[in-house]
C-alpha cells in the first residue's frame, strides 16, 4: 500500500526538520558541556577550588539543563577562603535563548567560613532560584532571585543575624547610564536568638512581618570592576533609596534617602523615616536600652513637632560621622 504523495511531503518535511533539530540540540549539548568546562578553569585560574561527581546535560527536546551532581567550591583567602558544598545544581535555558539561565539549588547548602570565628551552617530552603541575564556581549545585566521558607542552621560558630526567612524575592537590573537598580522583599524573617539582646528581643520581638528596600547605586561600574568602596565614592557613588519600610513590632517605618561615603570611607547620609506610631516606637527605643533615657523626652518632643503626613510622622535618620542619629538624638557608633 502505497503513500499519497499529499501526505509524503509533509511527513518528510517533519522528519527532516526533527533531524536537523536533534542535531542542532546535540551541537548545542556539546557546545554548553565545553563551556562549563571553560568556565571551570577560569575560576580554577583564579585560585578556586572547584569539584564535583558528574556533570551532565539533559532536558531534550524543549530546553537544556545542566546537572552539576555534589558540587563543591573552595575560595582563595584573597576572596575569604569560604568553603561551599551542595547536592544538585541544576542550570536551565530554553532551546532558543542561551543568554538567560535559570539556577536552582537542589538540597541543603554547606558553608564554611572563618569572620573572625570559624563558623559552619547548613541553609535549606523549599524553593531556592536565581534567575541570570546578559546582553549580546555577554556580560550580566539582570539578575533575579526566590526564596521560599529559608532556614538558617548554624552548626558551629557564631550564628548569622537570621535563622529563617518565609520568602525574599530579589532583582537588579544594570541600566545603560551605569547604574544598579535593585529591589528587595523579605517577609517573616526570623532572628538568630543569640544575635540580638533580651532587651531588643522584649522591645520588638524576634521576627519582623516585612522588610522592603528599593534603590538606585550610581557609577555601578567604578564599584564592580575591584569591591573598592572608596573609589567608588571619589567618582561620586551614591546610594539613593526610593523606597523602604520595615514592620517589626512597634517599628512600622517607610521612608527615602541616599547615602554615600565621607572623607573617611564611612557611611554618609539620610533618610527621611515616615513613622506610623512614634510613641510606640520611642517606648520600644528606651525599653531596648537604643535611647537613654536623658534622651526620651527629647526623641518624644522630636516627634511631636515633626511634620505629620498620611504615612505618620517624619523623622530624618541619619549617619555622620560614625554616628546614627534619629532627630536629634544619638543612637549610638557605626562599630557598636
Amino acid at each position: 500500500m502505497s503513500i499519497p504523495k499529499r501526505f509524503l511531503f509533509p511527513v518528510l518535511g517533519i522528519l527532516v526538520v526533527l533531524v536537523l533539530y536533534t542535531a542542532y540540540w546535540l551541537h548545542a549539548k556539546s557546545t554548553i558541556e565545553r563551556e562549563v568546562g571553560v568556565w571551570i578553569a577560569r575560576q580554577e585560574s583564579a585560585g578556586y577550588l572547584i569539584e564535583q561527581e558528574r556533570v551532565r546535560v539533559t532536558g531534550f527536546p524543549y530546553r537544556f539543563q545542566v546537572e552539576l551532581t555534589a558540587p563543591r567550591m573552595q575560595a582563595p583567602q584573597s576572596d575569604g577562603g569560604w568553603n561551599a558544598r551542595l547536592e544538585m545544581l541544576k542550570a536551565h535555558a530554553l532551546f532558543y535563548d542561551f543568554r538567560h539561565w535559570i539556577i536552582e539549588f537542589d538540597g541543603p547548602l554547606w558553608l564554611e567560613y572563618d569572620a573572625e570565628t570559624p563558623t559552619s551552617l547548613e541553609i535549606d530552603a523549599e524553593l531556592a532560584l536565581v534567575s541570570l541575564a546578559s546582553n549580546d556581549r555577554g556580560v550580566t545585566v539582570r539578575i533575579g532571585a526566590e526564596f521560599n521558607d529559608m532556614r538558617i542552621a548554624t552548626r558551629s560558630g557564631r550564628a548569622p543575624g537570621l535563622e529563617a526567612v518565609e520568602s525574599l524575592l530579589f532583582s537588579g537590573v544594570v541600566a545603560e547610564d551605569d547604574t544598579l537598580r535593585l529591589r528587595l522583599e523579605a517577609t517573616g524573617l526570623s532572628a538568630s536568638p543569640t544575635v540580638i539582646s533580651p532587651e531588643i528581643e522584649r522591645a520588638f520581638g524576634n521576627s519582623a512581618d516585612l522588610a522592603r528596600m528599593d534603590l538606585t547605586v550610581t557609577q555601578w561600574a567604578t564599584l564592580a570592576i575591584d569591591a573598592d568602596a572608596a573609589a567608588w565614592s571619589r567618582a561620586g557613588g551614591q546610594l539613593l533609596i526610593a523606597e523602604s519600610a520595615l514592620e517589626w513590632g512597634p517599628a512600622q517605618l517607610s521612608g527615602v534617602g541616599e547615602f554615600t561615603l565621607d572623607a573617611s570611607a564611612e557611611p554618609d547620609g539620610r533618610l527621611s523615616l515616615h513613622i506610623t506610631d512614634p510613641d510606640a516606637l520611642a517606648d520600644a527605643l528606651v525599653q531596648a536600652r537604643l535611647v537613654p533615657t536623658e534622651n526620651e523626652q527629647a526623641l518624644r518632643l522630636a516627634a511631636m513637632m515633626a511634620p505629620r503626613g498620611p504615612d505618620g510622622v517624619a523623622l530624618p535618620f541619619r549617619i555622620r560621622d560614625g554616628g546614627v542619629y534619629l532627630g536629634p538624638v544619638r543612637l549610638g557608633d557605626l562599630e557598636n
